[in-house]
């Protein structure tokens, strides 16, 4: 109890000097690395999680929800980390006009698609499955959340700036983090990105504690407003939030090589690059290909949508019956089979190549031979 006592103490002292969280922490080069999928698929389908709807696990997540409904009555939010989006719950007194939930879980979406289902039919609530690193929409929000996961997506910088067209120009982002202090050291950086709103810790009945705070990311607002205004919806401005991302060239030197590889190996096949919100680029077709070019494009759509390759997906559509039910749910749209690689350049998450028309063996030598070729662009 005293330990507790203590670290709790050092915790809170953290939140205003971080040079004491520095001077306490143990392992602080020690980079967070955030469980594998894997992990949480299993103990969603074990029910670990079912203790998170229980009323003394969500006071953290009353009170977000009602510093979030203070400033933006009816508010629409998109929350990062959803798991079965139990958030909702919280929000749902102050009768949110738009509630998108996200999680790389399958399992979890699964289930909450389940709990919510008159939600979604009323158009309030969607749960997608997706990475919060590199989901992308087209909705605007009056405020992002990142539900107990900021520490496992990144760099905060360029967490808040990948969401920064999805968020209202007066918009917000809420955070609800556990309290410890490696964790805090990115509630510092984001508190340097623009104005905090609202902050607040909860200390839990069994020892824990919770931070919770709504902040304005000044800088990023500006940078989506601008882009809103201009219209430079593709393009990526010049500054310390600009973002790498594929252009046409590379794309067509991409594809071309794909169907290069197949024609060495005696396939003629449709190939095509799709950009980070699996949007065609370029899709090209050998002229003895044998189908229209229409997987291809859906092949590149997914490995960017789940950013995985086909060989990973194609396997864990016939293991996983939630991911293969989510799959079947939009066949006009997604294609997990082999042939397909997703496409980073500086660690991002820019675009996806695929190959289609052929063997799922042989699409999938391809894909990996073109992108080899430009290994030095693009990974």
């Amino acid at each position: 109890m005293a330990y507790l006592r203590w670290r709790r103490f050092i915790e809170l002292t953290s939140l205003d000097r971080p040079w004491v969280g520095e001077l306490f922490m143990r392992k602080r080069d020690k980079p967070i690395v955030a469980a594998p999928v894997e992990k949480w698929d299993r103990e969603y389908r074990e029910g670990v999680y079912d203790r998170l709807a229980r009323s003394d696990q969500r006071h953290h997540h009353r009170l977000l929800a009602a510093m979030i409904a203070d400033r933006w009555p009816n508010p629409r939010v998109l929350e990062i980390g959803a798991g079965e989006g139990v958030l909702f719950e919280a929000f749902r007194p102050h009768a949110p006009a738009r509630y998108v939930g996200v999680d790389f879980s399958a399992p979890a979406i699964e289930q909450g698609l389940k709990r919510l289902t008159a939600e979604r039919a009323a158009g309030q609530v969607d749960l997608l499955l997706g990475d919060g690193r590199t989901f992308r929409s087209d909705e605007a929000f009056d405020v992002i959340v990142f539900s107990e996961c900021v520490e496992h997506l990144g760099e905060v910088e360029d967490l808040v700036a990948h969401y920064a067209p999805n968020l209202k120009p007066d918009g917000g982002v809420g955070l609800t983090m556990w309290l410890a202090l490696k964790p805090l050291r990115l509630w510092h950086r984001l508190k340097r990105m623009g104005s905090v709103l609202d902050e607040a810790t909860i200390n839990t009945p069994w020892g824990g504690g919770w931070l919770i705070a709504v902040v304005r990311p000044v800088k990023a607002a500006v940078t989506a407003l601008a882009m809103t205004l201009a219209g430079l919806a593709t393009v990526v401005p010049v500054d310390a939030f600009a973002a790498p991302a594929l252009d046409l060239p590379l794309s067509i030197d991409m594809a071309r090589a794909a169907v290069d590889a197949c024609a060495a190996k005696g396939a003629a096949v449709s190939v095509s690059v799709v950009d980070d919100k699996g949007n065609p680029l370029v899709v090209l077709r050998a002229p003895n290909s044998p189908k229209p070019p229409i997987a291809a494009p859906r092949k590149a759509a997914t490995a960017v949508q789940f950013d995985a390759p086909g060989s990973v997906m194609e396997p864990r559509q016939k293991a996983d019956p939630a991911f293969a039910a989510l799959i079947a749910a939009e066949p006009e749209r997604l294609n997990p089979h082999a042939g397909s690689v997703p496409l980073h350049i500086d660690g991002k998450l820019v675009g996806g190549l695929a190959v289609a028309d052929t063997t799922h063996e042989t699409a999938d030598a391809c894909a990996r031979e073109a992108l080899a070729k430009f290994a030095d662009k693009v990974r």
